[in-house]
């Protein structure tokens, strides 16, 4: 069963499953580090941008993963760790330990300090948890560390391991563009991924995991898991999970899950723009004991994911050739066009300082309503002294340090917000409207843009700066959407380049991947 958008807890009512029930009572630990990264983003992730976005603990973390509660504000009132609590809630004598959960907007690499804060923080409060069963984290799987010279997420399973024993069994869920390799898939007991691209399953992924950690507890369950590692870094279409090509592959998942042997099935999408050299698809499958169907079917869905991934990425499209659709779509009648603006995407690590579709609009004297949100930090330090009303002219150069076309325009301050979606304020150029901000634009909600004084609707053009998530929060307001491409942190054409440590498709035409699959998880 599908939940819906609004109550993403729904599946509840539905479960396929054994809830876990019976058996001794059981103390399970929970928490969260997440962050994705982009390697070429010139913005670093510092700690500062995790207590903007999201970081809780203790009581605090308890209220917001309760169903009275907000986990991720503004995104999803119920996340991961909801629907961990909800699994422990449901198989009766649990009791759910919250540790911390840290959450920042995709962005460069995190700094050592604040990486080191983050460990320290799960950490100290895992010391202070006492006699666990069981712990649970909400991971994302591509997250990079100044300097570190390993998977971060590996780094953390391994410190979370020598703090509670070989005893304590520990689980985790990853998003479904996390980069498995073997230190981190070696490390636990339990792992589940993401099921919708996009992702509005989160509450379900931890629901998931809670209960497969619950029932291996109690001894109902003895997970055995295969996975495959395939020499793959981009392919699928849109990856879009109930779209062909992708679909046949999230549909048999489903199927295999029907299995009452099979306990989860998982496929990783990877993230390409991080600097690991082992880059990869990936498949993962446990079954309740069974090994050798385990193994069967990790192969059957490596194929599955292999012939899917065949499929290219759509068309990109360049900026002026973009703005001539919009002008003719049909569409617009009932919403704006949406550019979206894959070479500078913040949902996957990018400043959102990119100034190339405002360049162009300007250029072509376009007549369109347009928004258009630029990270420019020292724009908006000067702009937000000043009155509404103020009419001035003005050069925007988006993110420092990342080689934008700079755009002079006369504009008039027409609001300004603060809130979760970050410092902002309006500036009306013509038919243009620019939100500048302080910090990296994640306007994948209406309210980014609703909080300005602008009614989403009825605006011609709107540019994004997420892959795949805005569309949860726009299904209703936009229908054409175009891949735009310009020049930045997220350029796709930049995967083929990648220094990898085996060859691997779309660099290199590869007919099967089980040759590279024996060296990725060597």
């Amino acid at each position: 069963m599908r939940p819906s958008f609004a109550d993403p807890l729904s599946f509840l009512r539905d479960l396929p499953t054994s809830l876990g029930r019976g058996g001794r009572p059981l103390r399970i630990g929970y928490g969260r580090i997440f962050h994705e990264a982009c390697s070429t983003s010139p913005v670093l992730t510092t700690e500062a941008d995790f207590h903007r976005l999201h970081h809780l603990e203790g009581a605090a973390l308890a209220e917001a993963s309760s169903l009275r509660g907000t986990e991720l504000k503004s995104f999803f009132p119920h996340a991961e760790l909801t629907g961990f609590v909800q699994a422990a809630r449901l198989a009766g004598e649990v009791e759910a330990v919250p540790l911390s959960s840290s959450m920042a907007v995709p962005s460069g690499p995190v700094t050592r300090a604040c990486f080191d804060w983050l460990l320290e923080r799960l950490l100290e409060r895992l010391g202070d948890a006492g006699d666990l069963d069981g712990v649970y984290l909400a991971l994302h799987g591509s997250m990079e560390v100044q300097g570190l010279g390993e998977a971060p997420e590996a780094v953390i399973l391994r410190r979370v391991r020598e703090a509670i024993g070989p005893d304590v069994k520990l689980a985790a869920s990853f998003d479904l563009h996390g980069n498995m390799i073997s230190a981190i898939v070696d490390a636990l007991d339990v792992l589940v991924a993401f099921r919708s691209n996009p992702h509005w399953d989160l509450a379900p992924t931890g629901f998931r995991a809670g209960n497969r950690l619950i029932r291996t507890l109690r001894r109902q369950v003895r997970p055995v898991a295969a996975w495959r590692k395939l020499p793959l870094v981009l392919g699928g279409g849109t990856t879009i999970d109930f779209l062909n090509p992708m679909r046949k592959v999230f549909s048999r998942m489903r199927e295999m899950e029907r299995d009452p042997l099979v306990l989860t099935t998982s496929l990783f999408m990877v993230h390409p723009f991080t600097s690991s050299t082992e880059l990869g698809w990936s498949v993962h499958v446990a079954t309740n004991g069974d090994e050798a169907l385990a193994h069967r079917l990790a192969d059957e869905l490596a194929d599955l994911a292999w012939e899917a991934a065949r499929t290219p990425i759509p068309d990109l499209v360049g900026i002026h050739a973009a703005i001539a659709e919009a002008q003719e779509s049909p569409w617009r009648k009932l919403g704006p066009v949406t550019f979206v603006d894959t070479d500078d995407v913040v949902g996957a690590g990018a400043p959102g300082g990119s100034t190339q579709i405002l360049h162009a609009l300007v250029a072509e004297r376009c007549s369109l309503t347009a928004l258009v949100p630029v990270h420019d930090p020292e724009l908006y330090a000067r702009v937000v002294q000043e009155p509404i009303g103020a009419e001035l002219d003005v050069v925007v150069r988006g993110t420092p340090g990342y080689d934008q076309p700079p755009v002079s325009l006369r504009v008039r301050v027409a609001a300004k917000s603060e809130s979760e979606f970050g410092h902002r304020v309006r500036l009306d150029a013509g038919t243009i409207r620019v939100a500048i901000s302080k910090d990296p634009p994640l306007p994948i909600h209406p309210r980014y843009w609703t909080e300005l004084g602008v009614v989403v609707r009825e605006a011609d053009i709107l540019v994004q700066k997420n892959f795949f998530h805005y569309r949860l929060f726009h299904a209703a307001l936009s229908f054409h959407h175009v891949p735009v491409e310009s020049r930045g942190a997220t350029n796709l054409h930049r995967v083929t380049q990648l220094e990898l440590r085996v060859p691997s498709r779309p660099a290199v035409d590869l007919a099967d991947w089980r040759e590279g699959d024996k060296l990725l998880r060597a």
